[in-house]
């Protein structure tokens, strides 16, 4: 190899042992190819269950560290006549190749899946989460088939999560945050957890982390197998009661997808309590203030047990909503998939603004002291002890 050569691929390698040290959790493999004549030699870079690396050449395999794999190539490139390493993380390969005609590099983003037609999705609209591109994720939550075929028990699934991402987007290709950090509260079965971070991470290539919260340690427990198969080693999954969670420091988004009844005020008294800068949450039923809800001179409409569970549905978001308002964030209310999809449908989004809302404040003791109802996202936001109050 020629001396300039050398040079070019010393300062190649050096990009890829820094995107090893930096991107660990992006990180998918590196495979590479050695060619003597018409033989050929392959041999990987994988991360072992410790997130340490193991390196696999001619039948032996030993842990190594960035610089090592990167020496590796080197080491080899000098001994055959064309050696080519690719690299992959989330959303991105590059290949060097170093043969007699010199060294050289190629970046992209991967390759896609074909992407079969289907007739039941929404036409002529533009999905965020792709079939094709983003196959691997939708096979693992269920969405596709072995033969990456959408499955069409899951098409509204499918659409209900794309157009979450939809409405949610604008919050994230507008921050220019360094990092973001995501809070999946009542996370179940981790839908949005996964395709959100494969949004921020595969499609916008930003740095992210996503912790999922629920109760139920099988769901949890599921949810680690499935971001181990996926590779996505910037996801944490945590078993917890969010009554007495505590958020971690610096998130930007709490997002709940149908928590139901209470576990919605948890998610958004999490949100308040962490001061996360966005709020994305999906109500499911409400039960709670069912029985409490009394509004003087119209009990003669609430006798209709249909008519009261209904209002109650309006009253109780509408509620959350005047909340988060005087607790110091702007709120929209949208209908995020048709009512034929699912009749819970709205979307409650948040941006903290960082001043308490007096207005909103008085409206909304106002609105408790007629209506009569005590929620647990009060309880959550008046009576919940952090760290800071012990001080």
């Amino acid at each position: 190899m020629k001396k300039g050569d050398q040079h070019k691929l010393k300062l190649l390698l050096a990009g890829i042992e820094s995107r090893l040290t930096q991107n660990r959790e992006y990180f998918t493999d590196i495979t590479y190819t050695f060619r003597a004549g018409k033989k050929t030699f392959t041999g990987t870079l994988r991360m072992d269950d410790n997130n340490g690396y193991q390196l696999r050449f001619q039948g032996a395999e030993r842990p190594v560290d960035a610089a090592n794999a990167a020496a590796f190539f080197a080491e080899q490139a000098n001994i055959y006549e064309e050696a080519t390493l690719v690299y992959k993380e989330r959303g991105a390969e590059i290949t060097i190749t170093c043969n007699a005609r010199g060294v050289n590099m190629k970046q992209g983003k991967g390759q896609a899946d074909a992407a079969p037609a289907n007739p039941l999705l929404s036409g002529g609209r533009e999905y965020l989460i792709q079939v094709g591109k983003a196959s691997a994720l939708l096979r693992e939550i269920g969405i596709l088939t072995a033969e990456g075929k959408i499955k069409n028990d899951m098409i509204r699934k499918y659409n209900q999560i794309d157009h979450y991402v939809e409405l949610v987007a604008p919050m994230f290709q507008k921050d220019d945050s360094e990092e973001f950090l995501l809070l999946d509260c009542a996370c179940g079965k981790s839908y949005l957890s996964f395709v959100m971070n494969y949004y921020l991470r595969d499609v916008l290539h930003r740095r992210c982390r996503v912790i999922g919260i629920d109760i139920d340690p099988h769901v949890i427990a599921e949810s680690r197998k499935m971001a181990k198969r996926l590779g996505y080693h910037n996801m944490e999954f945590i078993q917890a009661d969010l009554r007495t969670y505590h958020p971690p420091k610096n998130v930007t988004a709490v997002i709940s997808l149908h928590a139901c009844d209470i576990a919605t005020d948890l998610a958004l008294g999490t949100a308040v309590r962490a001061k996360a800068k966005y709020i994305a949450c999906v109500p499911c039923c409400h039960k709670e203030l069912l029985e409490q809800y009394h509004i003087p001179g119209l009990e003669p409409l609430m006798k209709y047990g249909v008519f009261k569970a209904r209002f109650n549905d309006v009253l109780t978001d509408s509620m959350r909503a005047l909340k988060l308002e005087a607790e110091g964030y702007q709120v929209s209310v949208v209908e995020y998939i048709s009512p034929l999809d699912t009749p819970k449908n709205l979307l409650i989004r948040a941006v903290y603004t960082g001043h308490e809302n007096q207005r909103a404040i008085d409206e909304y003791q106002a609105v408790r002291d007629a209506v009569g109802t005590y929620s647990e996202l009060d309880r959550q936001l008046e009576f919940f002890i952090t760290d800071d109050d012990l001080r």
